[in-house]
C-alpha cells in the first residue's frame, strides 16, 4: 500500500468519525422530533362505534353541541341527536330543516352544485331554557331560526337572516361563541368567500381593510374574561420579504363593546401573531394553526395553577412536512395585548414597534363603560393599529410535541384534562391529549410536566380511525380513553383505552397512560374508572419503571382467600421473571424486598438488568460505532505499514534524473545502468587542444576539453 493511498484512507475514517461526531452533537444540542410510539393501532384493533346519518349523500358533520350525555350533529337538512354512551339516535325533537325550492334552484342557477344546494346547519346554541338559536347555510343563503321546544316538538318561533353568522359554504372554516344573549362569529359575508369579519349584531371588522383581517381560515373561539377570542390564521400584512407568509393569529374583542359614536365598528378589535417554533438562531416555526382546545386549568411545574390551551399547529403545505402541539397561557396572551403596537409609516416602510407616548388614553382595545362615547381618534386609532409588536410566546418555550412526517399533519385536538392517577401520596394529574390528522389517525399522548424542565410528551399510542379521511373535530366522551373523531361523512365514538390489550405489569407501567394501572390483586391491566379501590393499583406515569412490579409481587395475594404458603410459586408471582431470561443469575435471591446495605438485590436488581431506555440505547450504538471505526483506522495503518514497500529511490518525481546519473557511475551491477561503450577520438579526428572555447546561452566562455573519457564527459555537464 502505497503513502498515497494510506492518506486517503486516513481521511475517509476522520471524516467517518466527525460525521458521527456532529449527529450525536446533534441530537445533544439541536432537536429531534418526537417519533416514539408506544402502540400503533390499526382499525381492526379498535373497538368503535360509527354513525354515518345520510348515506346516500355527504353531510359535512360538525359539532354543533355536547353535554354530559348528548352530542348534537349538524348535517345535510337536520341535526343528529345522537346518545355519546352507544351513539343511539334519538328520533324525538328532531330538528328537519331542508332549503325550499326556491333557494335550491336560486343556488343551481348560480353554478353551484346539488350537494353545494341544500341546507347544512353549522350553528346551534341554546338561547334560553328550551329555546335555541339554529343557523344553516340554506342553498348559499345563510339563514337563522328560533326554535322553541314545546310538548316534545320543535317549534318555529322566528326566522331571519343568517349572513354574517353563518357561512355560505360548508366546509369554509367559521366559528362562532354565544355569550351574554349575543352570538360572536368570524366567518364570510359574500357568496365568493372573500369578505372575512368578525361579527356581533351590529358590529363588525372593516371589510377590504387587510390589515384587520386578511384571508383568513378561522380555527375557534372561547371566552375568557371580559373578551372573546378568536383564533385563526391569515396571510402577514407585516411579512416584508419576498412572496407572503402564513401566521397564527389570536384576535379578542371585549364582549361589552358596543361600537363607536358613529360608525357601528370594534373599538376593541387587537390581534397578534402566536409563536410556535423550535428555538435557536434561526428559528423553525410552525406558522399555520389547525386547531385548539378549551381552556385547561392545571399546575404545568409551577406552584400555582395555570389556564392554557393547547393547538395543532403545521408547516406550511410547500414547506417540510412538520406538525407540532404547541401550549400558550392565557395570562401571556393578555400580556401581548398590553404590550406595544405595530406601527407602519408607509407602504414600503419598515414595521416598528409604536413609542408609548404616541398611544391614546385609555388604553385602545381595553374594556370600557360605553364605547360609544370615546373620541374618534380613539377608533381611529384601533383602526389603523390592530397588530401587537410582540408574539405569544409558547409555554416554556419550545412545542410541547413535534412530528415531521411525510405521512400525515395534525388536523385536531381535545384534551381530556387533569385525569387522577392512583399515586397515594402525591395528588398527581396528568392531560391526555388527543391529536388528529389528515390521514384518519388519532394520536394518544400524554403531557408530563416537571419542575425544572421543559414538559415531556409521551405518545401512548398511534391509532388509524379512519382509512386516509382527515379528522376534522375532536371531542371527549365519558368514560377513560373514549374519544369522539368527525370526519365529513362518519362521525366514531373510538375506545382508546388498551389497558385490556397489556398482559404484563412491566408493560403496563411503561405504558405511562394515566387511565391503566396494574392490579396486583388481580394480575391484571386495568381501567381505572372501572375499579373502585386504588388499594391494589400499581401507576407510574412520571418515570414509566417497571421496579414497582418487583417489588409488590410477592403482595399479589387475595386477602379473602387462604393459601398455603408452602405450594405458592414464587416465580408465578413474579410476572415478568422468566426461566430462559439470560439477565436472571441462577440462584439469586428472589426476595423482591431484600437490600444489603445500599446495594438492591433480588428483583430490584433485576429490574435494573433487564429494562433499558432509548437513550440507553443510543449511547451504546454510538460507543459501538466510534469504538468499530477506531479499531478499522488502528487495524489499516498497521497493516499500511506491514506491507508498505521501501522504494530504492525516495524521489520517484525525479526517477530519470537519478537513471542519466547512475549511467557515470562506475559500478555496473545496477540493473538500471546500462554499459558504457569508449569514443576512439582517433577516429573522429578531433584534437583536444585544437577546439576553441565558446559561448553558452548565457554569454560565458567554457572551454570544451574532453578528457580521456571523451564525449562522456559533455553528456555529464549537460544533464547535470
Amino acid at each position: 500500500m502505497s503513502s498515497s493511498a494510506f492518506t486517503c484512507l486516513s481521511k475517509i475514517h476522520l471524516k467517518i468519525l466527525s460525521l458521527i461526531l456532529i449527529y450525536f452533537i446533534k441530537i445533544g444540542h439541536g432537536w429531534l422530533p418526537n417519533t416514539s410510539t408506544k402502540l400503533v393501532n390499526n382499525a381492526n384493533k379498535l373497538s368503535s362505534i360509527s354513525f354515518r346519518g345520510n348515506t346516500s349523500q355527504v353531510d359535512h358533520f360538525t359539532v354543533l353541541y355536547q353535554d354530559e350525555s348528548t352530542i348534537l350533529l349538524g348535517g345535510r337538512n337536520q341535526v343528529y341527536n345522537l346518545s355519546l354512551y352507544d351513539f343511539t339516535q334519538r328520533t324525538d325533537n328532531i330538528i328537519y330543516w331542508p332549503s325550499s325550492e326556491a333557494y335550491n334552484q336560486l343556488c343551481i342557477l348560480k353554478g353551484k352544485t346539488e350537494d353545494d344546494c341544500q341546507n347544512y346547519i353549522r350553528i346551534l346554541v341554546p338561547t334560553a331554557p328550551g329555546k335555541y338559536l339554529v343557523c344553516g347555510t340554506n342553498s348559499y343563503k345563510p339563514m337563522c331560526r328560533i326554535i322553541q321546544e314545546k310538548n316534545g316538538q320543535m317549534i318555529v318561533e322566528k326566522e331571519m337572516g343568517g349572513v354574517g353568522w353563518c357561512p355560505y359554504n360548508p366546509d369554509h372554516n367559521s366559528t362562532s361563541v354565544y355569550s351574554n344573549g349575543y352570538l360572536f362569529s368570524a366567518t364570510v359575508a359574500d357568496f365568493s368567500g372573500l369578505d372575512p369579519l368578525i361579527y356581533k349584531e351590529p358590529l363588525s371588522t372593516e371589510l377590504s381593510d387587510l390589515s384587520q383581517l386578511n384571508a383568513p381560515n378561522f380555527v375557534s373561539s372561547l371566552i375568557y374574561g371580559d373578551y372573546i377570542y378568536f383564533f385563526f390564521r391569515e396571510t402577514a400584512i407585516e411579512y416584508m420579504n419576498c412572496g407572503k407568509a402564513i401566521y397564527s393569529r389570536v384576535a379578542r374583542v371585549c364582549k361589552h363593546d358596543k361600537g363607536g359614536l358613529h360608525v357601528p365598528r370594534w373599538t376593541t378589535f387587537l390581534k397578534a401573531r402566536l409563536n410556535c417554533s423550535v428555538p435557536g438562531e434561526y428559528p423553525f416555526y410552525f406558522d399555520e394553526i389547525q386547531s385548539t382546545s378549551d381552556i385547561v386549568e392545571g399546575n404545568y411545574g409551577s406552584e400555582s395553577n395555570t389556564k392554557i390551551i393547547y393547538s395543532a399547529m403545521t408547516t406550511p403545505d410547500n414547506a417540510i412536512a412538520g406538525s407540532a402541539v404547541c401550549i400558550f397561557g392565557m395570562e401571556d396572551v393578555q400580556n401581548v395585548f398590553k404590550g406595544p403596537f405595530k406601527h407602519q409609516e408607509g407602504f414600503n416602510r419598515n414595521w416598528l414597534p409604536l413609542p408609548e407616548s404616541s398611544v391614546p388614553t385609555p388604553r385602545p382595545g381595553e374594556c370600557v363603560q360605553d364605547s360609544r362615547v370615546l373620541a374618534d381618534k380613539y377608533v381611529t386609532f384601533v383602526k389603523t393599529h390592530p397588530l401587537m409588536e410582540k408574539a405569544v410566546p409558547p409555554l416554556f418555550g419550545q412545542p410541547l410535541l413535534i412530528r415531521v412526517s411525510l405521512n400525515y399533519r395534525f388536523t385536531a385536538i381535545t384534551v381530556d384534562s387533569q385525569v387522577r392517577t392512583v399515586n397515594h401520596e402525591i395528588d398527581e394529574k396528568y392531560d391526555v391529549i388527543y391529536v388528529g390528522t389528515d390521514e384518519g389517525k388519532v394520536l394518544k399522548v400524554v403531557n408530563i410536566p416537571s419542575a425544572h424542565s421543559p414538559p415531556e410528551a409521551v405518545v401512548i399510542s398511534e391509532n388509524e380511525v379512519f382509512s386516509k379521511i382527515p379528522v376534522k373535530q375532536l371531542k371527549i366522551a365519558p368514560g377513560y380513553g373514549k374519544v369522539i373523531a368527525i370526519s365529513n361523512n362518519e362521525v366514531k365514538l373510538v375506545t382508546l383505552n388498551h389497558c385490556e390489550h397489556i398482559s404484563r405489569c412491566s408493560e403496563c407501567l411503561e405504558l405511562r397512560d394515566p387511565h391503566c394501572a396494574w392490579d396486583s390483586l388481580k394480575g391484571a391491566c386495568v381501567s381505572v374508572d372501572a375499579v373502585t379501590s386504588f388499594r391494589y393499583l400499581i401507576q407510574d406515569i412520571k418515570n414509566g419503571s417497571a421496579i414497582k412490579c418487583r417489588a409488590t409481587s410477592l403482595d399479589n395475594v387475595n386477602p379473602t382467600k387462604e393459601y398455603d404458603t408452602n405450594s405458592i410459586n414464587t416465580n408465578s408471582l413474579n410476572e415478568s421473571k422468566e426461566p430462559n431470561d439470560p439477565l436472571l443469575i441462577e440462584g439469586e435471591s428472589t426476595d423482591c424486598n431484600e437490600v444489603d446495605g445500599d446495594k438492591a438485590t433480588g428483583c430490584a436488581s433485576q429490574s435494573k438488568l433487564t429494562f433499558y431506555t432509548s437513550e440507553y440505547l443510543h449511547i451504546i450504538v454510538a460507543v459501538a460505532c466510534v469504538a468499530g471505526l477506531c479499531v478499522g483506522f488502528l487495524c489499516g495503518y498497521l497493516v499500511s505499514r506491514r506491507f508498505h514497500v521501501h522504494s530504492q529511490y525516495p524521489n520517484p518525481p525525479f526517477i530519470e534524473q537519478h537513471n542519466h546519473l547512475d549511467r557515470l557511475t562506475v559500478n555496473q551491477t545496477s540493473f538500471l545502468a546500462p554499459r558504457t561503450k569508449t569514443v576512439n577520438l582517433d577516429v573522429l579526428n578531433v584534437s583536444t587542444d585544437s577546439l576553441p572555447p565558446k559561448k553558452d546561452n548565457l554569454g560565458s566562455l567554457k572551454n570544451l576539453n574532453i578528457t580521456n573519457e571523451g564525449t562522456l564527459q559533455k553528456i555529464k555537464k549537460t544533464y547535470i
